[in-house]
């Protein structure tokens, strides 16, 4: 009789953590940010929301566009994720600009490797990055602009699912983020 009960608690418990995983919003299981014991790299403090789809960060200078490339809106949801190859997306800050750029600004470019690891947040994972003021970045892999010498064929990103680096063949197809300087 005691085996029956435990066995029919386990099922009304494993049911009852399934109906949670449906009721919870998505949101709560989205970003992991458990390092306590490391200090938050990259606060909303350092940030300047503009309110036109760019992000100034005040430590290097640099201004983002919010959103990935194809992406808008407040949450970043509106559009169609453009991914690239590393040669398209070389291309893409070109287009933007030569079409009329992008609020008010004509000087967008892809980001050095150096400037993308910036966005890091060290104290997160799934995704390694300010999820409040980058929101809709995923857990994908973004290009920079850094080829790798030591490579032919590869290029650098960072993988903002863990916040590394890593180097990619560049016919594969991978997110865009643009950055201009404020200097």
């Amino acid at each position: 009789m005691e085996k029956q009960n435990n066995s029919q608690m386990y099922f009304q418990c494993k049911a009852l953590i399934c109906i949670s995983l449906v009721i919870l919003p998505a949101k709560v299981f989205a970003q992991n940010c458990l390092f306590d014991s490391i200090t938050e790299t990259t606060p909303n403090t350092q940030f300047v929301v503009h309110g036109d789809g760019t992000i100034t960060d005040t430590t290097t200078a640099l201004m983002w566009k919010q959103c990935l490339e194809g992406l808008s809106g407040v949450n970043c949801q509106t559009g169609v994720l453009n991914e690239q190859t590393w040669s398209g997306t070389l291309q893409i800050a070109g287009n933007i600009n030569t079409s009329g750029g992008f609020a008010g600004y004509a000087d967008w470019r892809i980001p050095n490797v150096a400037e993308l690891v910036s966005l890091v947040e060290e104290q997160c994972t799934s995704p390694a990055i300010n999820d409040s003021i980058f929101p809709n970045t995923g857990n994908k892999f973004i290009w920079s602009a850094s080829p790798d010498y030591n490579n032919d064929k590869g290029s650098w990103s960072v993988d903002f699912n863990v916040g590394t680096t890593a180097t990619l063949n560049r016919d594969q197809k991978y997110r865009v983020r643009l950055v201009r300087s404020v200097k």
